[in-house]
């Protein structure tokens, strides 16, 4: 299960509960009080989603972005699979 947490900063981090990973954050925009930053974390790569005019929208970026890669299969077909 992926659940939000609250950090120092204005900082929410979103994390996978079973292994503890950070697999996503928003945060506030350099120092604005009313622009949000969304950014995904999946292994080494960080990707940037985009600015928000709140958190909410930030936090329901993050949410879309996983949602949609676990309806996602990826299949990989070495040289000895026929298809």
């Amino acid at each position: 299960m992926k659940k939000w947490m609250e950090k120092e900063y204005s900082q929410w981090v979103y994390y996978d509960d079973e292994n503890g990973k950070i697999i996503g954050s928003v945060y506030k925009v350099g120092t604005t009080q009313t622009i949000w930053g969304a950014k995904i974390n999946n292994g080494d790569v960080e990707r940037f989603l985009g600015q928000y005019i709140d958190s909410d929208f930030a936090k329901k970026s993050v949410e879309g972005y996983w949602d949609m890669q676990s309806r996602t299969v990826l299949e990989y077909f070495g040289e000895n699979n026929e298809e």
